[in-house]
């Protein structure tokens, strides 16, 4: 009973994915908005959940790399956790997802990722082995030329937000 108990205590990620997929337009961005918002990104989310009485908390420093067209985005989503929960004093786990299949080998899980109109993405990140409902949810919403909020809705009720910030792009010197 414990352990069914836990388990579904530790689900209860469902439904508040599905609330959240409610606010999202059906339509993709115009490619237009797209090609303004493909970019490398970085920045920190911070998740919190409350679990059996006691809160967790988790701290990730991100790297986004948003290419591709817009109905079918190349993302490269690269993460260094730092964690605590109620078992766990401190913990770290880093990881890199993708849907590019060139760049697959030695990733931790695959991105499914769609666009959504006037200025949204919605990253899945799915674990290798896990099940539809194991993996991360990701409400990537952009704001100007420069900025993502990140709105992380994670399995076992994980939920947080984060700013991410583009990356200046590489400058050739002239020859």
């Amino acid at each position: 009973m414990a352990v069914l108990a836990a388990t579904l205590a530790g689900c209860a990620g469902p439904s508040n994915r599905d609330s959240s997929l409610n606010g999202l337009n059906a339509a993709p961005m115009s490619a237009a908005a797209w090609s303004r918002a493909a970019g490398v990104y970085s920045g920190s989310i911070r998740a919190t959940t409350e679990r059996f009485g006691l809160e967790d908390t988790s701290a990730m420093d991100t790297r986004l790399n948003l290419t591709g067209p817009v109905d079918s985005p190349g993302v490269i989503f690269r993460m260094w956790r730092g964690y605590s929960t109620a078992w766990t004093e401190y913990g770290e786990w880093k990881g890199t997802f993708t849907n590019i299949p060139q760049r697959r080998y030695g990733t931790q899980g695959t991105v499914l990722a769609s666009t959504h109109y006037p200025d949204q993405a919605l990253l899945i990140l799915r674990r290798n082995g896990a099940s539809q409902y194991a993996g991360v949810w990701m409400i990537l919403t952009f704001r100007d030329a420069d900025t993502i909020d990140v709105d992380w809705i994670g399995h076992a009720g994980w939920r947080g937000e984060g700013v991410l910030s583009r990356l200046p792009g590489l400058a050739l010197p002239p020859r």
